[in-house]
C-alpha cells in the first residue's frame, strides 16, 4: 500500500516533484523513491511495507531488461499463482513482491495482465524505449487515482491534494452532485479540471494523448440456476478463499469488528486461519449506538486479541480539525472510518480486514426493499408527489417527478432534493436535474439487469460504495498509514454473488440470508436476530450539544435543533463550506 505520483511534461523540476511527493508521506512512511529522466518524466512512490518488507520492494521498480519502470499502489492476492506461471516462462524475480509480478506480467501479457489480477490496484508502467505510459485501476475502484491532463502534460496522483496546485477552480456541477448524493461521484472531483481515473479501465499515454479502454465492470447477467443449498455452499467456499488471500501479510494485521454480520463474518472466517487474531472495535458512551455486546460475543468465541477504543464527545470534537485536514474533497461521512483507522494505528496494526461490501453484494440495505415500492409510486400524478414532498421526511419523493435513471434510487439515498439545492447554490432546479441526469447517462447508462432489486445493487456498488465507502476507507485509512482490505470485494466472490437470483438473495424477514446461512455455524445465534445497525456514531447528540461551534446561520441551526433536518445534511453543509 502506497502513494504514487507521476508527471509527464517538458522541463519537470525534480526538487518541485520531490515536494509534491512529500505530501503523500502519510500513505507510505516506510520508504520513498523517484525515477527521473531528462526532465520529461518523473515517477514517485511512498511505501507502506506490507509484503516483503525488505529493500527489495523499493519503488519505482525497474525491470531486469532496464526498459520498464513501475509504481504501484495496492495488493494483488493471487500474485503467487501469476508468479508461478511467469517462472515457467523463465522470468527472474529479485523480490517476493506483488509489484514485480505485475511488472513482469505486463512485459509478458501487455494490457491483458489487468484481467489476471485479483486484488486492489492502481499502477503505472513506463516504457522507456517507446516513451509510453500505461495506467490501470481495479474494477471496484478500491484504490484511487486522480489526474490532470492539460494537453501538453499529464500529472497523476493517489490524492487530489497533490494536484490542486496545478488546477484549483471549484466545480459547481460537483457541488450539485455532492449535495445530491452526499459525496462527489467519479469521474468528477471538487476541482473542475481534475478527474478521477475510471475504475475498471486501463489507459495509454503517448504523444500527449490519453486513451482509455474498459477491461471490467460488474455483471449481473446471466443468472445462475444453482439450488439455494449449492449457492450457500459456494458462497462459503468463496468467502473462505477470499479471507485466506486477504490475510497474506508480512506486517501486523487484524480485523475491524463492529458487531454487525459483515465484520463478524470476516472476523470469524479469519480466526480459522490466524491464531490470536487482532480485532479492533469502537465503543461509545451513548448506549443507543453501542454494539459492544455483540462484539464481545465474537471476541469470546474466538479468543481474539481485542482492543476496545472509547470514542466520546470530547474525542470527537478534538478530532474534527485532523479529520478536515485529511480530506481532499467533501463527503457527508467518513469520521467513523477516520477514528477506527487512527485506533488501529495506535495499537500497531498496518493492515486490517473490513466488512465493507457485504451489504452491496448480498443486498442488505433498505434500498433493496424500497426501490420496488418507489417504482410503483413513480406513476403517481405530480400534484400528489408535490404534496407529499412538502413533508420533511418525504421531501426526496420529488425525485420521482423526473424521468431519469436515478429517480427510484435518490429518494432512498439522496441527501438534498433539487428544490433545496437550488436555494443553497442559487441555481435553477432544471439545471440541477440536468446535471444529475447527464452524469448518470454519461457514466452508467449501459448497465444490464433484469430486476429493480439488481438495479438497486448496481447503484449501491457503483455509486455509494465506490464513491463514498471505498474512497473514505482509502483516504482516512491512509491518513493514518493504514491499509484497509475488503474481502467481500474479492473478484471471484463478487462475480458469483452478482449472478445469484434476487429472489434467493433477498428476503424481507432475514437480512442477507445467503451470507447468514453461509457463516451460521461460525457465529453466535444472537447476531442473526439482532436489528441491523450501520457503522455509525452519536453524531446527532454531539453536534446538537455543540451546535454553536460549527458556525451555522441562525435559520439552519434552528431547523436542526427542531429536528427538521438530519445531522448528515447539516454536517455535509459544514464540510462543503470548507471548499469554498
Amino acid at each position: 500500500m502506497c502513494g504514487i505520483l507521476g508527471h509527464i511534461s517538458k522541463n519537470i523540476n525534480k526538487e518541485s516533484f520531490k515536494l509534491l511527493l512529500n505530501k503523500l508521506g502519510h500513505r507510505g512512511p516506510d520508504d520513498s523513491g523517484i525515477f527521473f529522466q531528462n526532465g520529461n518524466i518523473a515517477l514517485g512512490q511512498t511505501r507502506l511495507s506490507i509484503i516483503d518488507l525488505s529493500a527489495d520492494g523499493h519503488q519505482p521498480m525497474i525491470s531486469n531488461c532496464g526498459n520498464y519502470v513501475i509504481i504501484f499502489n495496492g495488493e494483488i492476492y493471487n500474485y503467487q499463482e501469476i508468479s508461478t506461471d511467469l517462472l515457467k516462462k523463465k522470468y527472474q524475480f529479485n523480490s517476493s513482491t506483488d509489484t514485480e509480478v505485475i511488472l513482469n506480467g505486463f512485459i509478458e501479457y501487455g494490457s491483458e495482465i489487468v484481467n489476471k489480477l485479483n486484488g486492489m490496484f492502481v499502477f503505472a508502467i513506463y516504457n522507456i524505449k517507446k516513451n509510453e505510459l500505461f495506467l490501470a485501476r481495479d474494477r471496484s475502484g478500491i484504490k484511487p487515482l486522480y489526474y490532470y491532463d492539460c494537453g501538453e502534460s499529464l500529472i497523476f496522483s493517489s490524492e487530489i491534494r497533490v494536484l490542486k496546485s496545478f488546477s484549483n477552480e471549484i466545480n459547481t456541477e460537483s457541488k450539485v452532485l455532492c449535495l445530491t448524493f452526499g459525496y462527489i461521484p467519479e469521474p468528477n472531483t471538487i476541482y473542475k479540471n481534475i478527474k478521477s481515473f475510471p475504475a475498471g479501465y486501463y489507459a495509454y499515454y503517448k504523444n500527449n494523448n490519453l486513451t482509455f479502454n474498459k477491461f471490467s465492470s460488474y455483471e449481473f447477467l446471466p443468472k445462475l440456476n444453482d439450488s439455494y443449498n449449492s449457492i450457500v455452499s459456494n458462497v462459503k467456499t468463496l468467502l473462505h478463499n477470499s479471507v485466506k488471500r486477504h490475510l497474506i501479510s508480512d506486517a501486523p494485521i487484524g480485523t475491524f469488528l463492529s458487531g454487525g454480520l459483515d465484520s463478524s463474518a470476516i472476523t470469524a472466517v479469519a480466526a480459522q486461519y490466524r491464531d490470536e487474531l487482532n480485532t479492533l472495535s469502537l465503543i461509545f458512551d451513548v448506549q443507543k449506538y453501542s454494539e459492544e455486546t455483540y462484539q464481545d460475543l465474537v471476541v469470546k468465541r474466538y479468543n481474539t486479541k481485542h482492543t476496545k477504543y472509547l470514542i466520546d464527545e470530547k474525542y470527537f470534537l478534538d478530532s474534527i480539525n485532523d479529520f478536515i485536514d485529511s480530506i481532499d474533497q467533501p463527503t457527508c461521512d467518513g469520521m467513523n472510518t477516520f477514528l477506527v483507522s487512527k485506533a488501529a494505528r495506535d495499537v500497531g496494526l498496518k493492515t486490517v480486514l473490513s466488512g465493507l461490501g457485504g451489504d452491496e453484494i448480498f443486498y442488505g440495505y433498505p434500498s433493496f426493499k424500497f426501490m420496488g415500492k418507489l417504482k410503483a409510486a413513480s406513476f403517481l400524478p405530480d400534484a400528489i408527489t408535490d404534496t407529499l414532498g412538502r413533508y420533511a421526511k418525504l421531501k426526496k419523493l420529488k425525485f420521482l417527478k423526473y424521468d431519469f435513471g436515478l429517480k427510484h434510487y435518490l429518494p432512498v439515498r439522496g441527501i438534498f432534493n433539487a428544490d433545496e439545492i437550488s436555494k443553497i447554490l442559487n441555481i435553477s432546479e432544471i439545471e440541477i436535474y440536468s446535471i444529475v441526469n447527464n452524469f448518470f447517462i454519461e457514466n452508467y447508462n449501459d448497465f444490464l439487469c433484469d430486476s429493480v432489486i439488481d438495479e438497486a445493487g448496481f447503484c449501491e456498488l457503483n455509486l455509494y460504495m465506490k464513491n463514498q465507502l471505498l474512497r473514505d476507507s482509502d483516504v482516512f485509512g491512509m491518513a493514518n498509514s493504514l491499509e484497509i482490505r475488503v474481502p467481500f470485494l474479492d473478484r471471484e466472490l463478487v462475480d458469483y454473488a452478482l449472478r445469484i437470483q434476487p429472489k434467493l438473495k433477498f428476503d424481507n424477514k432475514i437480512n442477507k440470508k445467503i451470507l447468514a446461512d453461509a457463516v451460521k455455524p461460525l457465529l453466535p445465534s444472537e447476531l442473526f436476530t439482532r436489528k441491523k445497525m450501520g457503522f455509525t456514531m452519536p453524531f446527532d447528540n454531539w453536534i446538537r450539544s455543540n451546535i454553536d461551534e460549527f458556525g451555522f446561520n441562525k435559520e439552519l441551526k434552528q431547523k436542526f435543533l427542531d429536528n427538521k433536518i438530519h445531522w448528515s445534511r447539516i454536517w455535509l453543509l459544514y464540510i462543503l463550506g470548507k471548499f469554498n
